[in-house]
C-alpha cells in the first residue's frame, strides 16, 4: 500500500491508497484529497478568528479585502508557504525575464531616433523591415519551444535561450552595417520566442483556478513598465554616456539592455521550477511538489506525460475546438486594442500642445491599462467571481468598445475625448485573463494547452505585420477613423467569441462530468462535485 506525505500546519499528513478490501469508513477517510486537509484546517482557523473580539473589525476588514485581491489568508500556514516560494521564485523570475524581453523590443526604436540611423545609414522603410525580421524570428521559434519544453526542462531551455539573446543584444552595439543588423534581430527573435508560451505554460501548470490570473496579469504588467522604462534609459544613456569609451548613446543601449538581461538569464537556471511532474527546484520540499501535483489533480487538470506528442497528436489537436476558437479570439484581442499608432500623442501634436505634455500625458494610458490589468485578475480569481473569466473580458472590453466609438464619431466635446483616449486602454487586461483560461478550458491535455499558448500568441504578431499597415495609416492622422472602426468591430468580435467559449466550456464539463459521475458546478465550470461530496470546495 502506498502513502503519500502531505505537509501542513497539522504536521505530515499520509493519505493512503485505497484498498477495495477495506471498510466502506475507511474507504472514505482514504478519499480525503490535499484540499480536504487544508479545508479542515481551514475552518477551524476561520472560527478561532471569527469568535467575538478574537480580532478587531479593522483587522477583519483587511483580511476580507485580502480575499479579494490576492489568496485567502485563512490557507494553512503550509499552503502560504508553499504559494510563497512560487511568487519569489517563479513569478519574480517570469517578471524580470518578460520584462528583459519588452526592453529589448523597445530598444530598437529608440537607439533608431538617437544616433543609430544616422550612424548606419538607415534610410526609407528599412526600420519596418528590421521589425519584420524579428517578428519572423520570433514566430518561428514559439510552437518548436513549448513542444521541446515537455522533452528539454524549461529551467534549462528558458534561461539558456534569454543568456543567447543577451550576448546578441550586446552583439548589437558592434554593428557597422544594416545587414549585420537584420541577423541579430532575427536571432534575437528567434531566442526571444520562446520566453513568453513557455513561462505561461509554466505558471498555468503551477496555480489554481482562483490564483492564477491575477499571477499572470501581474506578469502582462511588466511589458507595459518595461516599454516606459525603455524611454527613460536611452535618454539617461544619451545625456550620461554618449561618447563614453568611443561608444554613442545608442550604442550603450544595447550594452545596458545587455547588461540587465544576462543576469536574469543566468538566475533562470535556479528560479525557474519546470513542472510539477518533473520539478528539481531546490527551494521545494519534496512534500510540497506532491502537494502542487495532487491539488492539480483534484481540480481536474491531466499531468504532463499522460498525452505526449507522437506522431497523430496535431491530428488530434486540430480535432478540438480550442485549437480554432482560442488562437483566432486572440487575434481578434490584439487587434481590437488599439495601440497600433500614438494615436493620442498625434492628437495633442495636432491641438498645439507643448513638448512636454506631448511626451508626458500619453503615460497616462499605460497607467490605466496597468490598473486595469491588476484589478482585473484579482476579481476574476475572487470569490466574486469564483474564478470565471468571462465576466471580467466583457467590462474590461466593454470600457475599450465604447472609447473607441466615440473616438470613430471624432467630433465630440474634447473633455469626452480626453476621457476616451485614456478609457481606450481599458482593455489592457484582456491578454492576461485569456491566457488564464487556458488551463480551465483544457484541463484534459497539458500538451495541448502549450501548444495553443504558442499558436495564440503566433496570431496575435503574425497581425501585427499586416494589421497597422492596413488599417492604422498614417496618412489618416490624427483622427484614425478606420482604426477606430476597426478596433470597435473587432471589439464585438471578441466578445461574441468569448460567450462562444463560455458555452462550449460548460458543454465541455457536463460531458466529462457525465464520464466521472459527478455534477456540475455551474457557478464555477471546472469544478465538477462528486457524488456525496461536499457542495462548497473553497
Amino acid at each position: 500500500m502506498t502513502e503519500i506525505a502531505i505537509e501542513t500546519n497539522r504536521g505530515l499528513q499520509k493519505l493512503p491508497e485505497i484498498n477495495e478490501s477495506r471498510p466502506e469508513s475507511e474507504v472514505s477517510a482514504a478519499k480525503e484529497t490535499p484540499e480536504d486537509i487544508l479545508k479542515d484546517e481551514r475552518d477551524i482557523q476561520l472560527r478561532a478568528w471569527e469568535r467575538p473580539g478574537a480580532l478587531g473589525a479593522t483587522r477583519r476588514f483587511l483580511r476580507t479585502v485580502q480575499r479579494y485581491v490576492w489568496d485567502d489568508p485563512d490557507k494553512p500556514k503550509a499552503e502560504k508557504l508553499f504559494l510563497f516560494k512560487l511568487d519569489f521564485f517563479l513569478l519574480t523570475y517570469g517578471c524580470l525575464g518578460y520584462f528583459c524581453k519588452n526592453l529589448d523590443q523597445a530598444n530598437i526604436r529608440n537607439a533608431y531616433v538617437s544616433g543609430m540611423k544616422e550612424a548606419l545609414h538607415m534610410g526609407g522603410s528599412q526600420l519596418t523591415y528590421m521589425s519584420n525580421v524579428f517578428t519572423a524570428g520570433y514566430v518561428v521559434s514559439q510552437l518548436p519551444a513549448v513542444i521541446l519544453a515537455t522533452k528539454i526542462r524549461p529551467s534549462l531551455l528558458i534561461p539558456t535561450l534569454e543568456v543567447l539573446w543577451s550576448i546578441f543584444t550586446f552583439c548589437s552595439a558592434a554593428v557597422k552595417s544594416v545587414p549585420q543588423l537584420y541577423a541579430l534581430r532575427f536571432l534575437i527573435g528567434l531566442c526571444e520566442g520562446a520566453f513568453f508560451p513557455v513561462i505561461i505554460y509554466v505558471i498555468g501548470s503551477w496555480y489554481t483556478k482562483q490564483e492564477r490570473a491575477k499571477r499572470v496579469a501581474l506578469f502582462y504588467c511588466t511589458a507595459t513598465l518595461a516599454s516606459m522604462f525603455s524611454g527613460y534609459l536611452q535618454a539617461a544613456a544619451y545625456k550620461n554616456l554618449d561618447g563614453k569609451l568611443g561608444h554613442s548613446g545608442w550604442q550603450w543601449l544595447f550594452i545596458i539592455c545587455g547588461i540587465i538581461s544576462l543576469p536574469v538569464g543566468i538566475l533562470g537556471y535556479f528560479f525557474n521550477p519546470d513542472f510539477p511532474e518533473n520539478t528539481r527546484a531546490f527551494y521545494l520540499s519534496k512534500s510540497e511538489v506532491e502537494f502542487a501535483r495532487q491539488r492539480l489533480l483534484h481540480e481536474g487538470y491531466t499531468p504532463l506525460g499522460a498525452s505526449a506528442w507522437d506522431r497523430t497528436k496535431l491530428f488530434r489537436i486540430m480535432a478540438q475546438w480550442q485549437f480554432w476558437v482560442l488562437p483566432l479570439g486572440y487575434f481578434f484581442v490584439q487587434a481590437s486594442f488599439p495601440d497600433q499608432q500614438p494615436a493620442y500623442a498625434l492628437w495633442l501634436k495636432s491641438e498645439g500642445c507643448s513638448v512636454y505634455q506631448i511626451n508626458v500625458w500619453p503615460t497616462g494610458q499605460a497607467a490605466v491599462g496597468v490598473v486595469v490589468q491588476v484589478v482585473a485578475g484579482m476579481l476574476s480569481d475572487s470569490k466574486l467571481l469564483r474564478g470565471n473569466r468571462w465576466q471580467a473580458i466583457f467590462v474590461m472590453q466593454g470600457g475599450t468598445f465604447f472609447a473607441v466609438i466615440v473616438l470613430a464619431i471624432w467630433n465630440v466635446p474634447r473633455k469626452l475625448k480626453f476621457a476616451a483616449f485614456y478609457l481606450s486602454y481599458f482593455s489592457a487586461g484582456v491578454p492576461g485573463i485569456w491566457y488564464a483560461w487556458y488551463p480551465d478550458l483544457i484541463p484534459h491535455d497539458h500538451e495541448m494547452r502549450g501548444f495553443l499558448i504558442a499558436a495564440s500568441n503566433m496570431c496575435g504578431y503574425i497581425h501585427s505585420i499586416w494589421y497597422s499597415d492596413a488599417v492604422w495609416r498614417t496618412a489618416e492622422a490624427p483622427s484614425f477613423r478606420p482604426g477606430w472602426i476597426a478596433a470597435s468591430s473587432f471589439g464585438l468580435a471578441i466578445v461574441m467569441t468569448t460567450l462562444v467559449v463560455h458555452f462550449l466550456a460548460i458543454r465541455d464539463e457536463r460531458n466529462r462530468t457525465r464520464e466521472q459521475g459527478g455534477r456540475l458546478d455551474l457557478e464555477s465550470p471546472g469544478i465538477i462535485l462528486q457524488k456525496g461530496e461536499k457542495e462548497s470546495l473553497t
